[in-house]
Order: structure tokens, then sequence, then C-alpha cells
């Protein structure tokens, strides 16, 4: 199966410029046209989430980079997991999902977190979920907790964000899969 290796939860093919940095070393912030070209959603979408409280409203019509990040997490998941259960996912880093103080980790680097767990392991095809796991925590040696137990609950978080990503992986596959039946 060839598949064209994309950022994950965005239409943006991979390059080597991370994606939130390749877009926001330019500018401050983005429209919302350009947060739903980047992930392919309707503008109805994003609104719907701000009117629900799973993403913060824009700035001057301008999406901040954590802002996108945000979408972007809520897009990637939502093949496999309800609106609500990503949300209660979020929150176990993040507290409140619209006050940014009690943040572990902003979700802007949970999100270049996930891509640099997530794109390697794609290029590789590699697939098992303990390989996954052990680059997470790989990836978390040096994390320093802004309050105890942040750590755990971050890890928590990325586990349960790479088998979502996983899980509709594998539901593509088998789409493909039975593509090649002949009716």
């Amino acid at each position: 199966m060839i598949i064209q290796k994309k950022f994950p939860g965005t239409q943006v093919p991979v390059s080597e410029v991370p994606l939130l940095q390749g877009i926001f070393s330019v500018t401050g912030g983005i429209t919302l046209s350009q947060v739903c070209e980047i992930t392919g959603l309707e503008a109805g979408a994003v609104h719907n989430w701000i009117k629900r409280g799973y993403v913060n409203p824009p700035i001057g019509r301008k999406y901040s980079k954590s802002q996108v990040a945000r979408i972007i997490l809520i897009n990637m998941l939502r093949e496999t997991l309800a609106l609500e259960k990503i949300a209660k996912v979020l929150s176990h880093a993040n507290g409140d999902l619209l006050d940014k103080s009690d943040d572990i980790m902003d979700d802007s680097d949970i999100y270049n977190c996930l891509c640099d767990i997530l794109i390697p392991a794609e290029k590789n095809e590699v697939i098992d979920i303990r390989e996954l796991f052990i680059r997470t925590d790989k990836y978390l040696n040096h994390y320093e907790e802004p309050c105890p137990g942040a750590k755990d609950r971050l890890e928590l978080v990325l586990k349960i964000i790479i088998c979502a990503w996983e899980s509709a992986y594998f539901k593509k596959y088998a789409d493909h899969l039975i593509g090649k039946i002949q009716a």
C-alpha cells in the first residue's frame, strides 16, 4: 500500500521542517481558511470546537501555534475517538482546555513530540506499538516536570494518542485490503 506521508492530522506532506515551526516562523498567527487548508476541516467544525470549549477563539481572527496544534490534535484523533474522549485525554495533560496556566506541556510541543515519534515510525513502517512506546519513553527521558506526576500524565496521554493514531492507520489499511476483494 502506498501512503502519501503527511504530518499527522493534516493535509500537509511531511518535510524536513517541522510543520508548526514552518508555519509560524514567518507569521504570528494564521487565519481560519489557512487552518482549514492545512487540516482539511470545514470552518464549521472549527467553530463548533470553539463553541464547545475545546479550542480557544482566535485573537484578531488569527489562530496561534498552540490553537492550531489543538485543532490538529483533535482532527487526528476524531477518526477513532469521540470528541468528548478527545477532550478528556487533552484535559488529562492540560487541565482546563481553555486555561493555559495549568498546562504541563503546550499543545504545540505535544504535537511536535508526536510527530517526532510517529513520522520516523511511518517512514520505517514500524507499526509495533511496543516500539512506539519505547520511543515515547526515550522522548520523555529529559522532560522536566512542572509539577509532581506531570511526566506520568503526559506519558499516558501520548500513549493514548499513539494508540488512536495506530488504530486509524490499521483501519485505513483494512479498507485498502477490502478494496482488493473482487465483487
